[in-house]
């Protein structure tokens, strides 16, 4: 038996959309983001500041802050400067940012 093209990009279709419910299901994201706010930053460590980050890190960061709880990540890229370098500048204070998987 063989498939014909459109069988073949339903089955590639329907295996993308298995593997989206899958990671949806199994807590496919990139872990959870929590804040601190610290005094001043360690010696030699620098912060971001609040409007450097992108709109979607800004909401979650801004959930952290309000809620004082961990905050889900989507994926990768939004964990990226809250890894490196770890802090970030929000009205006048300074925040050490942890995630975790």
């Amino acid at each position: 038996m063989r498939i014909g093209r459109r069988e073949a990009v339903g089955i590639v279709v329907a295996l993308a959309v298995f593997a989206g419910v899958v990671a949806a299901v199994t807590g496919g994201g990139a872990g959870t983001l929590t804040v601190e706010r610290v005094d001043e930053l360690p010696q030699g460590q620098g912060a971001v500041a609040f409007g450097n980050l992108d709109p979607d890190q800004r909401e979650m960061f801004a959930e952290a802050v309000s809620t004082g709880e961990p905050v889900a990540l989507p994926n990768e890229s939004a964990r990226n400067e809250f890894v490196d370098p770890g802090y970030v500048r929000y009205d006048g204070d300074i925040y050490r940012t942890t995630v975790s998987d």
